[in-house]
């Protein structure tokens, strides 16, 4: 869940977190960036029920994050594309899926 009350904080880092420190929101963020960019296979991928799904891309789109366009010409079905705003997050998110690659096994030993 989005904690709004960090947009107005002093620190970059708890305003960033305002915006997109979801994770359903970063999620989404990743896999458009690594070229899913359509709706159905991002909810296959990624695990997440479609209303969640619906409101993160949406939110991302009035960041300035995504742009949603048609498939194609007439279509209904639209993808999401990423922005440069967006693209500017790859590298912080690529560091943070290495960290997690270290640090974040995925069946913890007991201690």
């Amino acid at each position: 869940m989005i904690r709004s009350d960090l947009k107005e904080r002093e620190c970059p880092l708890a305003r960033t977190m305002g915006e997109i420190g979801d994770g359903w929101m970063l999620l989404t963020l990743w896999s458009t960036l690594n070229g899913v960019t359509r709706f159905e296979l991002m909810q296959e991928r990624m695990g997440v029920a479609r209303n969640i799904l619906s409101d993160r891309l949406r939110r991302l789109v009035e960041l300035g994050l995504l742009v949603r366009r048609p498939i194609s010409s007439g279509s209904r079905r639209c993808e999401y594309v990423p922005t440069d705003r967006a693209r500017e997050l790859q590298e912080p998110l690529v560091a943070l899926r290495a960290w997690g690659e270290r640090h974040c096994a995925t069946t913890h030993p007991v201690e």
